[in-house]
C-alpha cells in the first residue's frame, strides 16, 4: 500500500494475520481480475526482456503469476508494508528474475526514473484520497505502459467513499473512492498519456455474501443475467486500463 490513507487497520496482529491469508490465497486459486491482467498484458510482456515494476504489491501474488509468463522478464515489487514484502519474498523464493522491496509509491520517481518498460498498479487507485499523484508517480518511472484497475464512473463525478470497519482491531477509516472516468482520462493525456484503452470488467461468477460485519466480494443478481459486484454496500464499478506512453 502506499501512504496518504489511514492505515492502521493493517496493524492489528489478527487483522495482519487476516489481511496476508486474504492475498495469498489468489496465488493458488487465481482472481478473475487476475486472469483479465494477464490477457491485457501478456503482448507486451511475453517477448523479449522487458523490466516490470509492480507497484504496491502486496504479497506478490500478482508477480508470481507474471512472472511464470516470461523467464528473460525482471520483475520489481514495491509496498510500504514492510510485512507484506516478508511475505512476498517467501511467495516468491527462488525466482531468479523476482525482487521485492520496501518503499512508497510516491518516492519511485526519484529512485527509478523512467526505468520500468512496463508498471502495474493493481486495485489500489481507489483506496487513495486521490489518484492524480500516484498516476504521474507512475508515469514518472515508466517507459512504455501502464496497467491499473480501479473504481470508476462513467459520469463527471467523483464519490469520495470512507469505510469504517468497526471489527477491525484498530480504529481508523479506509477509501473506497470510485473516480469519473471521463476526468481520469483527460488527467492521463494531459500528463504524457499517448493512449488510455478501457476495459469494463465483469464478474463471470456468482459469489455468496460473507459476513456482514466486514468488507467482502459478492454478486447481486441483474435482470439482464450479469451480475453487480458488491463489497459492503459499496458497488464494484471496475475498469481495467491500459494507458500507453509511447
Amino acid at each position: 500500500m502506499p501512504s496518504g490513507q489511514d492505515n492502521t487497520y493493517f496493524e492489528g496482529e489478527a487483522d495482519r494475520a487476516f489481511n496476508v491469508a486474504s492475498m495469498k490465497k489468489y496465488a493458488t486459486n487465481k482472481q478473475e481480475m487476475d486472469k483479465a491482467l494477464e490477457e491485457m498484458i501478456r503482448p507486451f510482456l511475453a517477448s523479449g526482456s522487458p523490466s516490470v515494476i509492480d507497484a504496491c504489491c502486496g504479497v506478490g501474488h500478482v508477480i508470481s503469476f507474471l512472472s511464470e509468463m516470461n523467464p528473460d522478464a525482471t520483475f520489481l515489487g514495491v509496498d510500504q508494508t514492510p510485512y507484506l514484502i516478508e511475505e512476498a519474498k517467501k511467495l516468491n523464493e527462488g525466482k531468479k528474475n523476482v525482487s521485492f522491496e520496501t518503499g512508497d509509491l510516491f518516492d519511485l520517481p526519484a529512485t527509478y526514473p523512467k526505468q520500468f518498460d512496463l508498471s502495474v498498479n493493481w486495485k489500489t487507485l481507489s483506496w487513495l484520497p486521490s489518484y492524480e499523484d500516484a498516476l504521474k508517480a507512475l508515469f514518472a518511472v515508466t517507459k512504455k505502459h501502464v496497467f491499473v484497475s480501479s473504481l470508476f464512473y462513467d459520469g463527471d463525478i467523483d464519490f469520495e467513499i470512507k469505510v469504517r470497519q468497526h471489527k477491525k482491531e484498530q480504529d481508523g477509516f479506509h477509501y473506497y473512492n470510485i473516480y469519473s472516468l471521463p476526468r481520469f482520462i483527460r488527467f492521463a493525456k494531459e500528463h504524457g498519456a499517448k493512449q488510455v484503452d478501457v476495459a469494463d470488467f465483469h464478474m463471470p461468477l456468482d459469489l455468496p455474501r460473507g459476513d456482514v460485519d466486514h468488507m467482502g466480494t459478492y454478486t447481486i443478481p441483474l435482470a439482464d443475467g450479469s451480475r453487480l459486484q458488491m463489497s459492503g454496500a459499496v458497488p464494484m464499478l471496475w475498469k481495467l486500463i491500459r494507458i500507453d506512453l509511447e
